[in-house]
């Protein structure tokens, strides 16, 4: 089902007063992440469905029944499970995700960009991870367009189906259109005893429940309502869940470790950082280094010299060095402002 977010009455509908977020796809400044990026470590190994109905204020009862558990494991590929309104996705992987610099990992859906508009038909869901497969904490998500957007929006990509601009959307999978996959970031989690980010074994998708209607209706962290303009009740109905790819994996006693009893003097970190012309690498010896966008693309590699790597080519931005010493793989956030 396409869910459009839509922010609270107080926000303008033209959105003066809006926050933007990363925008969508292809467009300078975005998050997205390609599926085929060497970015990603591994993927989601198991895959556990409860599907929820193809309208949950309908009549039939029916269940989304599109695509299989399966479909939500392995690299993305296109091959989706819908979860329906309310549905749910959880994943499991062989090696657990950890909160390293940067992104952490990735949810991949299976939205498009309309010719009409430009802009995406967009179906998203809530995230939440757990570290012990019991205790769940939600990513907090932020969706700016305001109440009445369905009723004007000036997006319509076709008969009752509003496009939705991903700049104006935070902290939801289903941001990014296929094969794309939308980042999360442990860091954005509010710390919790119950939660350890350094070992995140489970990750769960919530699909939005697409009505306005009150009883059924979901929120934003924000308290802002989550309606769809144009209820789906089809087999294919709810996000449509293709991958969840992993960024920082857990690897014990590894700098992507946190765990009790590593060392501090064997972390491997960059300064400066911002930086403008050369960093240098607190590693024992000269390490091969790659630069990369924040969408996955190799921008710069070499090796460094005397420890330290000259950077002065790169544009203001973030990016991501991964730093390989032959026997692991650092992927750390770089800032450049000159």
């Amino acid at each position: 089902m396409k869910n459009l977010f839509i922010a609270a009455s107080f926000f303008s509908a033209c959105f003066i007063s809006a926050q933007s977020y990363a925008p969508q796809a292809g467009v300078a400044g975005s998050t997205a992440i390609i599926s085929t990026s060497p970015l990603f470590k591994s993927w989601a190994t198991g895959a556990a469905i409860v599907r929820g109905p193809q309208q949950i204020n309908g009549t039939s009862g029916a269940l989304a029944n599109a695509g299989v558990d399966t479909n939500a494991t392995g690299a993305s590929n296109g091959s989706v499970v819908s979860l329906g309104d309310g549905g749910t996705a959880t994943l499991t992987f062989a090696k657990p995700i950890t909160n390293g610099s940067g992104f952490d990992f990735a949810v991949f859906e299976n939205g498009f960009n309309s010719s009409v508009t430009g802009k995406a038909y967009l179906e998203l869901a809530f995230v939440e991870v757990s570290s012990d497969g019991v205790n769940f904490f939600r990513f907090p998500s932020h969706n700016e367009y305001p109440s009445n957007y369905i009723q004007n929006a000036p997006d319509q990509g076709g008969s009752g189906f509003a496009t939705m601009d991903a700049k104006y959307l935070n902290n939801f999978a289903g941001k990014y259109v296929s094969n794309y996959g939308t980042p999360f970031d442990l860091s954005d989690l509010p710390d919790n005893v119950l939660l350890d980010k350094t070992k995140i074994t489970h990750v769960k998708i919530i699909d939005v429940v697409g009505t306005n209607i009150d009883g059924y209706r979901t929120y934003d962290s924000f308290g802002n309502i989550a309606i769809d303009p144009f209820p789906t009740p089809f087999g294919s109905s709810g996000f449509d869940l293709d991958a969840v790819g992993v960024i920082n994996e857990f690897v014990a006693g590894s700098i992507l470790s946190t765990a009790e009893g590593q060392k501090p003097e064997h972390k491997v970190s960059i300064y400066p950082n911002p930086a403008s012309d050369v960093i240098k690498i607190n590693t024992a010896e000269d390490v091969a280094v790659k630069i990369y966008s924040v969408n996955g693309t190799l921008i710069k590699q070499g090796k460094t010299v005397n420890k330290t790597f000259n950077v002065s080519d790169l544009s203001n931005g973030n990016y991501i060095i991964q730093i390989d010493n032959t026997v692991t793989k650092y992927n750390l956030k770089l800032i450049i402002s000159k």
